[in-house]
């Protein structure tokens, strides 16, 4: 009597391995196909399914001669107030704020200080990207304009302060090109003129100490307004949005080919049980 080449179990109930290359090439059409159609529905599920963007963007706060107008973490306290934003925000930021009016904006953008606690960072999640780039320029926006209050004024006395400066050292340097420097060489100690020359001499030295003074002072005055040490807040990069999950269109056809796999090897099983059974 001639075997069926069939998946049979040994004397042990152990299935081989030869069984079991066999029941694969026995219904390899039949898997090969639930594998197929697996992978493309994984495709469709990843391409149909609603997205989730995240958006992410770091601000540098305002400076004034290398300070920080407001302490990072004191910005943070304000940015989880309401009352902190601007009308626009609050729109840019949910677009149905009319028909929701009472959300908190913490719970739409979070806020938090980096690690070395000189820069902002600003996280939000939302199914549309412009809403999510609106949004953050918006806060960035509210960022600027309030800290711009303070570090206005200061900038201005700062510019005062410099054109005093300048005018001062003009004024001594005009004085320094009336004064004759080679009476310095001519000092006589026994001249009669012994003590106007004195003075004069004094006079000399005092212009220089004031114009070298005058000088440091202005190049410091204008290394605390460079743009270096005194800047608006403003964002480091371009905000960055990205797909909220990891898992890709490949990802899910890999899934849905490995759940055709399981249902094909399942339906072939299924299959072979029936035709054992048959007569």
């Amino acid at each position: 009597m001639k075997t069926p080449h069939n998946i049979q179990p040994s004397v042990d109930n152990e299935i081989s391995i030869a069984d079991i290359i066999h029941f694969f090439k026995s219904h390899k059409k039949m898997i090969l196909f639930f594998v197929i159609i697996g992978a493309i529905l994984g495709s469709l599920f990843a391409n149909f399914t609603e997205r989730v963007y995240k958006g992410s963007v770091l601000i540098s706060p305002a400076k004034f001669a290398g300070s920080f107008v407001v302490n990072p973490k004191i910005t943070l306290t304000k940015l989880d107030m309401n009352t902190f934003y601007s009308k626009e925000t609050f729109l840019n930021c949910n677009p149905h704020f009319y028909k929701d009016k009472d959300y908190d904006m913490s719970n739409v953008v979070k806020a938090s200080v980096t690690n070395d606690g000189d820069l902002i960072q600003l996280l939000m999640q939302n199914k549309n990207k412009t809403v999510i780039k609106d949004c953050l320029n918006s806060m960035i926006d509210d960022i600027r304009t309030s800290q711009n209050r303070i570090v206005d004024p200061l900038i201005q006395s700062k510019n005062a302060e410099l054109r005093l400066a300048e005018e001062k050292l003009k004024n001594a340097e005009e004085l320094r090109s009336k004064l004759n420097d080679k009476q310095i060489k001519e000092l006589k100690t026994n001249s009669e003129h012994f003590s106007a020359d004195v003075l004069y001499t004094i006079m000399i030295l005092f212009n220089n100490k004031e114009i070298k003074e005058t000088m440091t002072e202005i190049n410091k005055i204008k290394i605390d307004l460079s743009s270096e040490q005194t800047k608006p807040a403003d964002k480091i990069l371009p905000i960055n949005i990205e797909k909220k999950s990891a898992l890709s269109e490949k990802f899910f056809a890999f899934l849905g080919a490995f759940l055709g796999l399981f249902f094909g090897i399942l339906v072939s099983l299924i299959k072979k049980m029936i035709q054992s059974l048959t007569p």
